[in-house]
């Protein structure tokens, strides 16, 4: 089954001193589709590897991505769309553009399986078809 990957998920996977390091990677190693980036989360991503591994993390990324590891989606002007409305609909939850790209995502290809670390932001948050997401790893142990 695909999953739509968060980057806290990825974080986690590359930096072996995280809490999540060994659930995610067992996770991964389990996953039997694709796992999908979205384009939109990137920056982010590089951003945490760079900042708080350093440049060999970035670069294990990208390969990853290279070799086909990850499945890379493109972002939207329906998923752009979407985003706005899920941002304005929980202001106060603190959502984020990221967290937000990767719930249109996951509408957007009908996939209810998201990698994540984050059960704060998407558990509260319902997809448009109503049923919760499956949040790989907590939802799969």
């Amino acid at each position: 089954m695909a999953v739509v990957a968060d980057s806290g998920a990825l974080y986690a996977l590359y930096d072996a001193q995280d809490k999540y390091h060994r659930v995610v990677a067992k996770a991964i190693e389990n996953c039997r589709g694709p796992i999908i980036v979205p384009t939109a989360i990137l920056a982010e991503i590089d951003y945490l590897l760079r900042e708080f591994i350093g440049v060999d993390a970035e670069l294990d990324f990208l390969e990853g991505i290279s070799s086909g590891s990850y499945t890379l989606e493109a972002f939207t002007s329906q998923d752009l769309a979407r985003c706005r409305e899920l941002l304005a609909q929980h202001r106060d939850l603190d959502l984020g553009l990221a967290d937000a790209a990767v719930i249109a995502t996951a509408e957007r290809l009908r996939v209810d399986r998201i990698l994540t670390v984050d059960q704060r932001h998407f558990r509260a948050v319902r997809p448009k078809h109503g049923r919760a997401f499956v949040l790989v790893p907590f939802d799969t142990m």
